[in-house]
């Protein structure tokens, strides 16, 4: 799953409970207490993981649906095998009604069960055997029926235009919903799907269809391949009125004899919105094929357009499941949501090999896969698209993720699984994007031939089996022919925290430089990080220019301090993240900084970016004064349009320092900064820019409109924005360009009064794009009146929206400072209303609130309020010690840096 992109579902009935519990130590012991015949019936419900005594082989499917109904009914074959004799079996389930169970012994001889479900949180459930299965092989034949998630979790419902659609979402613990399972990543085994569904519906699954035949009156009974061996959160159904789109298949190539069947699915009207990224998947598909130099190992390929979905997307095996605005495109998709489908796309294909040929034996590894499929959606968008500059792509993801890095509370990449909350905890941006990050770093290290080689050698290793992060970094290592990089990878990923380089450089004599480095943890300003107590081993690379040219140094620092002297050279300045790959931050000295000011337009693309985060994290440290800070993005401004966004990114940080008769100044200065680059940027033809460049110039419109001087462009938007929603007639989806969406709803909500806000309600009502629909609902809800979010509220917990839509607008309006009290009281007045009508894997998430007030106070208030209602909420323990810290954050960057910010704007 990407992070445009995608996170885990959790049950919900999960619960805190500790993963290395008693269960798992006594999981074969009690087969030896006696004799070796006793058979095993483990008593305490196993936390955690499942008892290694019992592995499935084999799953035989066998379900009836109708979307339009409630619920649904499956028989389920488990082929078993068993290390010694067992009178008991724990698997999972959650929300079945199991109406048989029994074992089936190779010699044909039936052992009934009786099951007992939710014995533990998680739905850890159990058969007793009227008489114990003998070790070695059976089947296990349980018949039951479950209804319907509502909660986009397993298999579940999603309405759309009044029409029933389902699809499924297994990943994290969520197969168990469909299918009693043993659900964990470690068990890998074939699944063979039946799938018997009203006349007429498209019934997709993970296998080839091989055949559809009539059944009852009215029914049909699909009959689908059976898979290679796949853990359960790949399994995937989708059934209903959805509409394909075929596609010619993806040819054959000296890897793969025979092509790949290639199909899209789209709920109804919206096939032909699928063209785009079905015309880009054998290009990408074919790069993916040659980079691991593995052919695709699925058989076919259907990509899945959900009409309601949680994440981004889900790789599921041979069947990629997304959500709308993941996936179709069409003339209302803008450049930078194009590129974020593509990518996302991408990231799903890079999975079929690196998650699903090669799974992580468990959770604490689940960031592997997520790391890689984020870091190998770049590689492939650079290749299939050379000019779109994917390079960069990495080096932003990595600084995404180093604001929830900074934190006190952050977790470490490869993140023990204490809780089923942890398993939740591990989709976030330090999996995917700190993550993708530091292999891009190693990448660097190593070199490019040398990283593929290793990636190539671990998809041989382990091909249809598990692997974990060592088994990873030691195929890596013999790969590459680098064992050093172990020691080194091993430090990013046992460890939270961004590495902070505080970089001195000297001079002792005219022909004697010396580069100092001191490690440390980043922290920023209110922040209780003991910065001295961790140290990386940092690859280090510093760019010099001086008078023996242009170099760049490279070494490993793994102490505290180390000196890097330069025989013959007194740079005249160094860069101190050469390339722009490295995960850290860094700060320098006076001259230094002012000598890299100077010399900015002389630095690489990605160096000036990571010049412009330097600049903003050592303000948000408390390093860097107002004074060099805008003096360094007022430079920012001539570089790479991402330095120059990039730095811009502090501006609405920096204005809400400010109070309203202050912000004058800060207006003057954004117009006088950005206002020359924008209107160079608009003279010129599309044609004539790159992407990057076209980006750019959307981001300074609204950059500008928001925070500079252009009354009369900003009039033009409003009536234009006016006629999209309808106030001039009948609304008009052509009035606005998709690039403007945004801010032309920003303008309208501020400007335009009541009326407007009521027009644009109303549109999205009959919107269908999920995209627009969304970016409405979250301009409304985050810069609408107190009164505007208090009829938001009313409107979208009572009435058709979805899910994500609830989630869109709790969110906004919490962001929204005008209306942020308002919120806050309709959402603890409402609390039990807004869990039930969040996604289940979003539930936990809501403590995270607390991190949108910057209050001590307030944040501390919210934190009672969510400790007090825990149980409605479980595993939100770290979210709410994230928020909580966040505020405390803000409220120390305002407390020590307001009247510093407003002095410089009133020169």
């Amino acid at each position: 799953m990407h992070d445009s992109r995608f996170r885990a579902a959790l049950a919900g009935a999960v619960s805190l409970l500790a993963l290395h519990a008693c269960g798992n130590a006594n999981s074969t012991s009690d087969a030896s207490l006696g004799s070796q015949t006793q058979p095993v019936q483990i008593q305490v419900p196993p936390a955690g993981q499942l008892p290694t005594d019992v592995t499935p082989l084999a799953y035989r499917l066998e379900l009836k649906t109708d979307p339009d109904a409630d619920s649904f009914s499956g028989n389920v074959a488990i082929d078993v095998a068993l290390t010694a004799p067992h009178a008991r079996i724990w698997l999972h389930s959650v929300d079945q009604t199991v109406l048989s169970a029994k074992a089936v012994l190779d010699d044909g001889t039936h052992i009934p069960a009786t099951f007992t479900g939710n014995q533990a949180p998680g739905g850890v459930s159990r058969l007793d055997f009227d008489s114990p299965i003998p070790a070695g092989t059976a089947t296990l034949e349980i018949s039951y029926t479950a209804p319907y998630n509502m909660g986009l979790a397993g298999l579940y419902k999603a309405v759309q235009s009044d029409t029933d659609y389902l699809a499924t979402q297994m990943e994290a613990i969520d197969a168990r919903r469909m299918v009693p399972s043993f659900d964990e990543p470690r068990f890998k085994t074939p699944w063979s799907v039946t799938v018997t569904a009203p006349e007429g519906m498209q019934v997709i699954s993970n296998g080839e269809e091989i055949s559809a035949e009539p059944a009852e009156d009215g029914w049909t009974r699909h009959v689908f391949a059976e898979t290679r061996p796949i853990q359960s959160y790949l399994v995937a159904l989708a059934v209903g009125p959805y509409e394909m789109r075929p596609t010619p298949a993806i040819p054959a190539n000296a890897l793969r004899e025979v092509p790949v069947p290639l199909r899209g699915f789209a709920a109804r009207g919206k096939r032909d919105q699928l063209s785009e990224a079905l015309d880009i998947t054998d290009e990408m598909l074919l790069w993916q094929e040659d980079y691991f130099d593995y052919p695709y190992p699925y058989g076919k390929l259907d990509l899945i357009a959900a009409p309601e979905f949680a994440y981004g997307a889900m790789e599921n095996a041979g069947a990629i499941i997304y959500r709308e605005a993941a996936l179709l495109m069409n003339e209302q998709t803008s450049l930078s949501r194009r590129r974020g489908i593509l990518t996302t796309h991408a990231h799903e294909l890079g999975h079929q090999w690196f998650g699903n040929l090669v799974t992580p034996k468990w959770w604490n590894d689940i960031w592997l896969n997520e790391a890689f499929a984020t870091w190998i959606s770049y590689k492939t968008m650079d290749g299939v698209d050379p000019d779109g500059e994917w390079g960069l792509s990495p080096i932003l993801a990595g600084l995404s993720a180093m604001g929830a890095d900074s934190l006190q509370s952050a977790r470490q990449i490869r993140n023990p699984i204490k809780t089923n909350g942890d398993i939740l905890d591990a989709f976030d941006s330090i999996t995917y994007r700190k993550g993708g990050s530091v292999l891009n770093m190693f990448e660097t290290y190593l070199g490019e031939e040398a990283f593929r080689e290793g990636i190539r050698l671990h998809m041989r290793r382990f091909e249809d089996g598990v692997a974990d992060a060592d088994d990873f970094m030691q195929s890596l290592a013999d790969g590459s022919g680098q064992p050093d990089i172990v020691e080194a990878f091993t430090s990013y990923i046992n460890q939270p925290g961004i590495p902070s380089l505080d970089v001195a450089v000297s001079c002792p004599a005219p022909d004697a430089g010396l580069i100092t480095v001191t490690q440390k943890r980043y922290a920023p300003l209110g922040s209780d990080i003991d910065t001295s107590a961790q140290t990386w081993s940092v690859p280090f690379a510093a760019r010099l220019k001086g008078p023996v040219g242009d170099r760049t140094i490279r070494q490993i620092l793994t102490a505290p301090v180390t000196e890097i002297p330069l025989d013959g050279d007194c740079p005249d300045w160094v860069m101190p993240n050469a390339g722009g790959t490295g995960y850290w931050r860094f700060d320098t000295n006076a001259e230094n900084l002012t000598a890299l000011i100077s010399n900015f337009d002389s630095l690489s693309d990605a160096e000036q970016i990571m010049f412009a985060d330097a600049l903003i994290s050592g303000f948000r440290a408390g390093r860097i004064s107002t004074d060099d800070l805008m003096a360094g993005l007022a430079a920012t401004s001539s570089g790479h349009p991402r330095a120059v966004s990039e730095g811009f990114g502090i501006i609405g940080t920096l204005d809400r320092m400010l109070e309203p008769s202050e912000q004058a100044g800060l207006r003057a200065w954004v117009q006088r900064t950005y206002g020359p680059l924008a209107e160079y940027l608009e003279s010129r033809p599309a044609t004539a820019l790159s992407q990057q460049e076209m980006l750019l110039r959307d981001r300074l419109y609204g950059l500008l409109l928001e925070y500079g001087e252009r009354p009369a462009e900003r009039r033009a938007l409003l009536a234009r924005a006016r006629q999209y929603v309808g106030l001039e007639g009948s609304p008009d989806a052509t009035a606005l360009a998709p690039e403007d969406l945004s801010t032309a709803m920003i303008i309208g909500i501020e400007d335009g009064g009541a009326d407007f806000y009521e027009a644009a309600k109303a549109y999205v009502t009959t919107a269908t794009n999920q995209n627009e629909r969304s970016t409405i609902l979250r301009v409304l809800a985050s810069r609408g009146s107190k009164d505007v979010v208090s009829d938001l509220f009313s409107a979208v917990l009572n009435g058709p929206n979805s899910t994500d839509e609830v989630f869109t607008v709790v969110y906004g309006a919490m962001a929204n400072p005008a209306a942020q009290d308002t919120a806050w009281d309709l959402i603890t007045t409402n609390f039990e209303t807004v869990v039930e009508r969040m996604p289940e894997i979003r539930q936990p998430k809501l403590a995270g609130l607390t991190g949108y007030f910057c209050s001590v106070r307030k944040a501390a208030e919210a934190e009672d309020f969510f400790e007090q209602n825990a149980q409605l909420i479980p595993g939100y323990e770290r979210s709410l010690a994230q928020g909580t810290e966040k505020a405390t954050l803000c409220s120390a960057l305002r407390a020590q840096k307001a009247l510093d910010v407003n002095n410089f704007f009133q020169q």
